[in-house]
């Protein structure tokens, strides 16, 4: 795992300790409320979080296609390229 102490946002630093609570906390954050419902239900943690792809996000949890594409778009693709990115500095 990547651990890096450059600081950065926290979050991105940890998101594979992240729980199912933490994921549904972070989009209730973000705006999402009734979506971080779905991720809730599908026991979406920081690990699943990193590996889905647009289409878990668009037809894996039963959203509306509006905001899956902002979720996907705007959240998801970002937390996954800050992840990885701190993981290619070290």
């Amino acid at each position: 795992p990547c651990a890096s102490t450059n600081g950065k946002k926290e979050t991105n630093q940890n998101l594979l300790q992240w729980t199912v609570a933490d994921v549904a906390s972070y989009f209730s954050a973000a705006g999402f409320p009734e979506q971080a419902v779905a991720f809730r239900t599908q026991e979406i943690d920081g690990k699943s979080l990193l590996l889905m792809q647009r289409s878990d996000v668009l037809t894996g949890l039963s959203i509306r296609l509006g905001p899956a594409l902002k979720i996907y778009e705007r959240h998801v693709k970002v937390l996954q390229r800050t992840h990885f990115l701190e993981c290619d500095d070290i």
